[in-house]
């Protein structure tokens, strides 16, 4: 058999395999469309369903400690294992839709009760509760959300086309992070922007921007609830619930294209913990302070990410997984790298460098799909999640040298744990993985 006949066997089984969705065409672009959809409204509800700054600069202008102030975003990071408890004990394909449907209800009235509280002018420690309590709903629901995203995405959507579904989505997506930035801005800020003035006064400021959130929730449980979800024809007999988890527990930490993307992905996450230091970094680099340069950085990094969002989604429909794992972290390390070059106003692009290398979030869940049986995708997606978790000690760290060896210390160490990810993705990780038995 001649090399060429050979390549042109791999190629027709490659895309046999990547023709992995029993759903007809219309009805994977639908889902392409929801799933793309769902992002758009998430992107442009960020200053709300983004658990953290907003959060903390809320309770801190009700009179709380910085350590109240910081609560929202750590119960948000704690209940980061209630998606795994969901994925064990609810993995039935028909409760996919329901799983997309009740954690955006949930959601829509933690953030509704917060309005409410702001606009009946209750006591600032129960508002100071509900805010509290904000955080943890949606780090309940949103995790269960995403998980079931993917799985939504992995059984309604094949291979083949899902450098398009996330093209599309973190194409558009992140512009209109940028918008809902523009709408916080002249919400929140004395000067106008862009002609626009709104002059809300704290805390009808916060009020609006809780109480916008809740339609745009409620938008996204139509985009959610319009997902086509293909079942298994028959399901086999199911064993003890135990011995599942077991053995996904095994799948998830045996099978070498799951477990070093994994670890590849929890190194690239680390070495993009160093984003705060390098925000920071500008007020030493432009000799100004640094709070009048957030708004360029913002932009320049959901900018960035959108162009890039489309470029990777490209690359992925004319590649293959891995392609998309090099790409966002060699991003990364040019951003890092840029840090430590420019100076001068030039420097702000590493903000915008460091914002397209952060879509290796969108990538490296794909990988780590593509590389589970559809039945397993939710719980091996929260798996992933909770190894994330870990990044925490990596922002820590990187404080700790930024504050005995000066910030260039630490742009060192984040590159230095970028390029050993690099390595260990280019030496471990096979181009296109499948779920193991297929």
């Amino acid at each position: 058999m001649t090399v060429e006949r050979e390549s042109q066997i791999e190629t027709a089984a490659a895309e046999s395999a990547d023709d992995d969705c029993p759903l007809a065409p219309r009805d994977q672009s639908r889902n392409v469309l929801c799933f793309a959809g769902f992002w758009c409204i998430y992107y442009l509800a960020a200053p709300i369903s983004y658990v953290g700054i907003n959060h903390a600069n809320l309770l801190k202008d009700l009179g709380n400690s910085d350590t109240v102030a910081n609560l929202p975003h750590a119960v948000y990071q704690w209940l980061t294992a209630f998606p795994i408890l969901v994925a064990w004990f609810l993995p039935q394909p028909k409760l996919v839709k329901p799983l997309l449907v009740i954690p955006l209800v949930g959601m829509a009235i933690a953030s509704a009760a917060v309005s409410a509280a702001l606009w009946l002018e209750l006591p600032s420690t129960t508002v100071s509760v509900a805010v509290i309590a904000h955080g943890a709903v949606l780090g309940a629901c949103n995790g269960v959300l995403v998980t079931t995203l993917w799985e939504a995405l992995r059984r309604g959507v094949s291979t083949a086309r899902r450098g398009q579904a996330l093209g599309v989505t973190f194409g558009v997506g992140p512009l209109l992070a940028c918008v809902g930035s523009l709408a916080q801005q002249a919400l929140f800020s004395k000067e106008p922007v862009g002609g626009i003035e709104l002059g809300i006064e704290f805390p009808q400021n916060y009020l609006a921007l809780f109480a916008a959130s809740v339609p745009l929730l409620l938008l996204a449980i139509v985009a959610s609830a319009s997902f086509v979800v293909p079942l298994p024809p028959e399901e086999p007999p199911s064993e003890s619930r135990f011995a599942e988890i077991v053995g996904g527990l095994r799948h998830f930490f045996t099978y070498r294209p799951i477990v070093f993307g994994a670890v590849a992905y929890v190194l690239v996450y680390s070495g993009h913990a160093i984003l705060d230091n390098v925000s920071m970094h500008a007020k030493d680099v432009l000799g100004e302070v640094s709070a009048t340069t957030m708004g360029v950085q913002n932009f320049l990094r959901f900018g960035f990410k959108a162009v890039t969002g489309g470029l990777l989604g490209w690359l992925l429909a004319k590649t293959n997984p891995k392609a998309t794992l090099l790409s966002t972290t060699a991003i990364l390390l040019f951003g890092m790298a840029w840090a430590l070059g420019a100076s001068g106003r030039w420097y702000l692009l590493s903000a915008g460098l460091l914002g397209a290398g952060e879509l290796f979030g969108a990538y490296f869940p794909n990988y780590v799909a593509t590389a589970s049986a559809k039945s397993q995708v939710r719980a091996n997606i929260a798996y992933l999640n909770l190894l994330g978790s870990l990044v925490g000690f990596a922002s820590v760290i990187f404080g700790r040298i930024s504050d005995r060896f000066g910030r260039i210390a630490s742009f060192h160490t984040a590159s230095g744990v970028l390029v050993v990810a690099m390595i260990l993705i280019i030496v471990a990780l096979p181009a296109r993985p499948a779920p193991r038995g297929a």
